[in-house]
């Protein structure tokens, strides 16, 4: 089974992930990006704290597979690569 890295970009700030998850497929890594993003998007914020988060996901290579972000609280998918 692959296992794919999802690396969180938030305010100039990047988060690697070091343990990565196994999925069996680059559309279940899509899917769990973009639950990770809504759950972000959906956490309570300080007054003024933006989310402009992006989510990164790697291969176990290191080559990235696709990024999600949020755009007015939606995820939206960039690059997903998943026609190869």
């Amino acid at each position: 089974m692959p296992r794919f890295y999802f690396d969180l970009s938030h305010s100039g700030e990047v988060y690697h992930d070091a343990g990565g998850t196994n999925l069996p497929t680059p559309l279940a890594a899509q899917d769990r990006a973009i639950e990770i993003v809504r759950r972000f998007v959906a956490a309570p914020t300080t007054r003024g704290e933006t989310r402009d988060i992006v989510c990164t996901v790697r291969d176990i290579g290191g080559h990235e597979v696709m990024k999600v972000t949020s755009v007015s609280g939606i995820p939206v998918i960039i690059d997903p690569g998943l026609s190869n």
